[in-house]
């Protein structure tokens, strides 16, 4: 079976970064209404940031691309789709955020990133795509990670992924791929948008490392700085592929 990156959608599920709900459903009409058409027709109002979702570069830069730009561009259309490498990082590496509360911090360096790659795939050689995990990281109730795990690059490391002309999509289990607090800067997300999109929030629990191959499209949201999406990956034997077909 191909892993499904998002889990179940609820209507529990808290909002994050006040967007209030992740997911509000509102009757439109009801079979029982005999007033009205013989269908049941929902209103559904999504959050994106509090589920998995797909950061363009416009969420951050003020000349960034949207998401529909994105999708019909030669440029970033590759990124939704192809190999992909998942790394789970070994051991316990989080440490108490020095800002106090229940935060725990694991600022990935390039050694670390680069250990993980070589264990995953075999080689050091930077993947088409990465997607991002950590055993330490407990998931909350929902399945997804505790977001008081903060989990994120430093900038050593990413700029060693955009170091390959090739890279072109992070993906990460922690709900952003920035943690500056009290700061309006977001260096990771910069240096990553140089070529790659950004796919946050994403339920990694029960997928093993390796290589697979990712279908990642979100909703086609005009002008949109970012998407909601049901990313999937598929194992070798559910779906053949080879390295730089995309």
């Amino acid at each position: 079976m191909p892993y499904i990156l998002s889990g179940m959608i609820r209507s529990e599920m808290p909002g994050l970064w006040g967007e209030g709900s992740a997911y509000s459903r509102e009757s439109v009409y009801r079979l029982s209404d005999t007033g009205g058409p013989p269908v049941n027709y929902d209103r559904h109002t999504l959050g994106p940031h509090s589920i998995p979702h797909v950061d363009a570069p416009l969420h951050i830069l003020h000349e960034g691309e949207s998401v529909s730009e994105c999708m019909n561009s030669a440029k970033w259309s590759h990124s939704f789709f192809g190999p992909t490498l998942v790394v789970r990082l070994q051991g316990d590496r989080f440490s108490d955020f020095e800002g106090g509360g229940n935060t725990k911090l694991w600022r990935i360096n390039r050694e670390e990133l680069q250990e993980g790659i070589l264990r995953a795939s075999g080689c050091d050689r930077v993947p088409e795509k990465l997607i991002l995990t950590a055993d330490a990281a407990p998931v909350d109730e929902w399945g997804f990670c505790d977001p008081n795990y903060v989990l994120v690059l430093d900038e050593e490391a990413a700029e060693f992924l955009v170091s390959s002309p090739a890279f072109n999509a992070y993906g990460t289990s922690w709900k952003s791929t920035d943690f500056q607090p009290g700061s309006r800067e977001r260096p990771i997300h910069k240096i990553l948008f140089r070529q790659a999109l950004l796919f946050e929030y994403l339920k990694l629990v029960d997928v093993p490392e390796g290589e697979y191959f990712l279908s990642a499209f979100p909703l086609f949201l005009e002008n949109a700085s970012e998407s909601p999406l049901t990313p999937v990956l598929f194992s070798r034997g559910e779906i053949d592929w080879e390295e730089g077909e995309t």
